[in-house]
């Protein structure tokens, strides 16, 4: 069936003009919890954000560093401040709550360049009760050469110190790595969620939401508690490519009083655009085993040969076992011709998405399954070979539909896609996102491994089903394996967007 949005909207907008002579603009959370301020200090753009009593961030750079060293940061004046309120409650296809509110007040700070090339800026900010967020709208304006943005000049100047939570941000396993504890100023360049333990008492979180075509930003400390973003650069160094215009992802800062209110907290997914899939009645979430495990412990082979895992009789073996547990789906790793004893390297490695490998009748697996109530999960492990991947893709799940396949699991095993590039680099963001769209066009959910983190995508692509962005379980097979504390962990930092960077496979 389709499910409608029942939204209920309340949405208040004043325009304030600024005269020269006022300094500073304020904005709270609908409740008073939160306030966020603006000012000019000496014609730089700051903001600072404070919960109740307790000053959180203290006033704080803006701006951003384009090619030869143009910098937008300062000689600014307001030209203009317009403030909203917006109350609305809208309706999950899926997921552990069904109807979420979203309740903020807004303020948009107009800025120009009082000299020189005069260009405009605008920085959007958002105050929930569960924290705040901003963005900045690079507006079109007459500019037609390409833009490049070198850095992001945002920063969080911390209050107080705390003990932070964090992973490596350049890394050759991406998000796979056990976390690490030490003091803010003591941190590596490190990814988001980044979360805090404040010496203040309060839970903190920074991430960001909607990253469509951007870098996503890491962190590192800037000096005592102080924070700066990195954005994650193109292979040539170039953080971001755009033309006429930009509007970056929402920076956010998720503000607790205890760090259970940052699990409970709902404003990463508020930040999304609403569902851009209409019908969503094909979007159901499921529990499945898998034929992969095996693979990992050396019982069988990813690839052809005497141990081969993804066999049409070893296949209707795991379907009768899914039946027996009443487990709806199964997972096949390793169904598809180009799999090799070196697949895993850093090669540019080819597979082949809709041959299938000896010994594997994928319509023989399918017609079982559906006769067992049994649903299969496609597997395309590109190796990080994207240009390969993206050939095939039309072909791929088409294929998929014709035989009865509504999920499919994709792997990007490789330090880097295409050899060359960051997975959490604009080229890996444009990448997931087109994969994700054309999954939702084919109307197949999809789990991504080794993927870009998660900022909230699944309201707009609830097709968006899970990732593994985090280190799995796989690593009990062939490292010293994760400690009991890995997982106790998660559900505060990498599972702060809800609920994908799942754990192990299973949903």
């Amino acid at each position: 069936m389709i499910r409608k949005l029942n939204i209920i909207p309340a949405l208040l907008f004043s325009l304030i003009v600024v005269g020269q002579q006022e300094k500073s603009y304020r904005i709270n959370s609908p409740g008073g919890l939160n306030e966020i301020s603006f000012n000019l200090e000496n014609e730089k753009p700051r903001y600072s954000v404070s919960h109740g009593n307790i000053e959180v961030i203290m006033p704080s750079q803006l701006g951003f560093v384009f090619r030869n060293n143009d910098s937008l940061s300062k000689n600014f004046k307001v030209t203009g401040v317009e403030k909203a309120t917006y109350d609305n409650t809208w309706k999950q296809g899926w997921g552990e709550k069904q109807n979420i509110r979203n309740h903020y007040n807004e303020m948009l700070v107009n800025l120009q360049e009082k000299g020189g090339k005069q260009r405009k800026l605008q920085v959007q900010f958002r105050a929930f009760d569960d924290g705040i967020a901003f963005r900045y709208i690079f507006p079109e304006q007459g500019i037609v050469d390409s833009i490049f943005i070198m850095d992001e000049l945002t920063t969080f100047n911390l209050k107080d110190d705390g003990k932070a939570w964090w992973i490596p941000a350049y890394h050759e396993q991406r998000y796979e790595n056990l976390y690490k504890a030490s003091q803010i100023s003591d941190l590596d360049t490190v990814h988001t969620p980044l979360t805090i333990e404040s010496k203040s008492g309060l839970a903190l979180s920074f991430h960001e939401a909607n990253l469509t075509d951007f870098a996503s930003y890491t962190l590192y400390a800037e000096g005592g508690s102080k924070l700066k973003i990195d954005l994650v650069p193109w292979a040539d160094g170039i953080k971001v490519r755009t033309v006429k215009s930009f509007t970056t992802p929402w920076r956010t800062l998720q503000i607790g009083e205890q760090p259970k209110d940052l699990i409970t907290s709902y404003l990463i997914l508020n930040l999304n655009e609403p569902s851009k899939i209409e019908d969503t009645s094909w979007i159901e979430p499921f529990k499945y085993i898998g034929i992969w495990w095996g693979m990992h412990i050396g019982k069988y082979t990813f690839w052809e040969g005497e141990n081969q895992g993804a066999t049409t009789s070893n296949a209707k073996e795991h379907i009768d076992y899914a039946k027996q547990l009443g487990i709806d789906h199964l997972l096949i790793e390793g169904w598809n011709k180009g799999w090799t004893p070196s697949w895993y390297q850093n090669a540019m490695h080819t597979f082949n998405f809709t041959e299938e490998a000896d010994n594997f009748s994928l319509k023989q697996v399918t017609d079982y399954a559906a006769e067992n109530g049994v649903r299969i999960i496609g597997y395309h492990e590109t190796g990080s070979n994207i240009n390969n991947y993206l050939k095939q893709v039309d072909s791929a799940f088409a294929l998929y539909n014709r035989m009865g396949i509504h999920d499919v699991k994709i792997g990007h095993v490789g330090s880097k896609l295409n050899m060359k590039e960051w997975h959490h680099g604009q080229y890996g963001v444009r990448y997931f996102r087109y994969i994700l769209e054309k999954a939702a066009e084919h109307k197949l959910t999809v789990f991504f491994h080794e993927p870009i983190k998660d900022t909230g995508e699944r309201r707009t692509y609830p097709n968006m089903m899970a990732r593994e962005g985090a280190r799995g379980i796989e690593y009990n097979a062939w490292s010293e394996g994760n400690p009991p504390d890995h997982v106790t962990i998660l559900p505060f930092t990498r599972f702060l967007a809800k609920p994908n960077g799942f754990y192990c496979r299973n949903i």
